[in-house]
């Protein structure tokens, strides 16, 4: 399991993140962004917001 942080907020899947994903074996790659949803980037890229969704 990965974790990146970025300042965007909008993530996009990077060729850096696709290599880390290859290269470190990872099951699951979390990238972590200062947004409110959590959404699927691809089947092992998860954006993962840093402010608590509201309901």
């Amino acid at each position: 399991m990965g974790y990146e942080f970025k300042y965007s907020d909008a993530p996009k899947i990077t060729p850096s993140m696709r290599i880390a994903c290859q290269d470190l074996k990872l099951d699951h790659l979390y990238v972590v962004y200062p947004g409110e949803a959590t959404f699927p980037l691809s089947e092992k890229i998860t954006a993962r917001g840093l402010v608590k969704e509201k309901i």
